[in-house]
């Protein structure tokens, strides 16, 4: 780690001290650290976007009424979690939880620090390639909004947001994988041997 990342780290860090309860809460909770936690994850956010679908509102009302939601938060969190967190509970292992949530979004504040500098580099280099892809890009996406409800495609967008960690953690993708390789593979011996016995 380079003496700037070091510095943002330590930051980063202390910036979200107040947070760190609720922080390692619901890194626990997106790591799928109990069984039950991606039906918890799956549940709040299909009710948050039922209560939104019912409701129906503006888009500049959901977003002053998501903006007022947060501001709440940020006012009444620092003093509630006094009762709600006692700090002779914290233990090194939270503390190191922590810190890998810290390192995990300085990582992530830097892959897309690279990629912005990366895009505005390419556009002072290639000027006609990055408007044409930039162009081509969007046109899609707003192909894409105009065929499916957006509604709907922020519910999807968010659900996957919201499983991500978990997958990762507990390499769901690898063992998908492993099982239909193994189904596949059974699959083809059985075929194998079927044309052994006719030949």
């Amino acid at each position: 780690m380079s003496v700037e990342q070091k510095r943002a780290f330590n930051k980063l860090k202390h910036d979200l001290e107040p947070w760190r309860n609720l922080i390692v809460q619901l890194d626990s909770v997106l790591t799928w650290e109990k069984n039950y936690y991606p039906a918890i994850i799956a549940a709040t956010i299909s009710a948050f976007y039922l209560l939104l679908w019912v409701l129906d509102m503006s888009t500049v009302t959901t977003l002053a009424l998501a903006g007022l939601f947060a501001l709440a938060i940020d006012f009444i969190y620092p003093s509630v979690s006094r009762f709600l967190f006692s700090p002779d509970n914290w233990n090194g292992n939270q503390e190191e939880q922590f810190e890998r949530v810290c390192t995990q979004l300085c990582n992530l504040k830097l892959i897309l620090t690279g990629w912005y500098e990366y895009l505005f580099s390419a556009k002072e280099r290639k000027s006609t390639l990055f408007v044409t892809v930039m162009g081509v890009t969007l046109l899609s996406l707003a192909w894409i909004g105009t065929i499916i409800n957006n509604l709907l495609l922020m519910y999807l967008i968010t659900m996957i947001l919201g499983m991500y960690p978990g997958i990762q953690e507990k390499s769901v993708f690898y063992k998908i994988k492993d099982y239909f390789g193994c189904a596949v593979n059974s699959k083809l011996q059985q075929l194998r041997e079927k044309n052994k016995k006719a030949d």
